[in-house]
């Protein structure tokens, strides 16, 4: 999950009907160092993004390219798409609205009254918890097979009527419309625009700017900036 492929690409048969792993001595040491380590998942996490393969570039050299191609042995990082549930949490931080909070039961936050009106009981198939609920990690927003997220939905949420190894990425216009028009999207692009107007008061090229750190992880360029300061101008 963390570069996208695992070391065997079919995850869920590791047997001599799936596909052989890239590299099965690593397999192999990676397994070892579960029990080697109390059996600890945390640490197996540890392990995995501290190491050399997964602070690489993404970009390729030229003897990368000529030695792995397809990426399959690691030579560069290999770029992944956020999944539907890392997405949402996404949007949050960068609002700076998520909660930090652990454990506890599932969360139902707001529901999209569209979605509850294709139910039989649209006032009571999904009670809202609390509102200071409605912040937390995805993680913890309940699941319900007759009544999913359309945000969620769209963007390849794993099919909740039998099980899935593997989520595929698909491109489909509903993505882009879902982000648009979204009730909860434009509520956080609204609370990230609070966000950097008083973290950034009084500098519009600034708050620009910090917008973009906060929401790519990197400082933007000046022609970036440049771009974004005529588009509030025209607005």
């Amino acid at each position: 999950h963390h570069f996208g492929i695992g070391l065997c690409p079919t995850s869920n048969d590791l047997g001599k009907l799936g596909e052989a792993p890239t590299d099965p001595q690593l397999l192999d040491w990676l397994a070892a160092q579960i029990p080697a380590n109390g059996w600890s998942i945390k640490a197996m996490h540890r392990v995995i993004m501290n190491s050399a393969a997964y602070r690489m570039s993404s970009i390729p050299t030229a003897s990368a390219l000529a030695k792995d191609a397809p990426n399959e042995l690691l030579s560069r990082y290999r770029l992944r798409r956020l999944e539907a549930e890392e997405l949402r949490d996404a949007m949050l931080a960068t609002a700076g609205t998520l909660s930090d909070a652990k454990g506890g039961p599932g969360v139902r936050p707001p529901m999209p009254e569209e979605v509850l009106a294709t139910s039989s009981k649209p006032d009571e198939v999904w009670p809202r918890t609390p509102e200071d609920t409605w912040t937390r990690r995805t993680l913890y927003v309940e699941v319900k097979r007759s009544l999913l997220h359309p945000l969620l939905s769209v963007f390849d949420m794993a099919d909740v009527d039998g099980p899935c190894p593997v989520r595929f990425n698909t491109v489909q216009p509903t993505q882009a419309l879902s982000m648009f028009n979204g009730e909860l999207t434009n509520m956080l692009a609204a609370d990230l625009a609070e966000r950097v107007m008083r973290e950034r008061p009084g500098d519009l090229r600034a708050q620009l700017s910090w917008a973009r750190e906060l929401s790519s992880g990197r400082v933007p360029a000046a022609r970036d900036l440049d771009e974004a300061e005529a588009f509030v101008a025209e607005l």
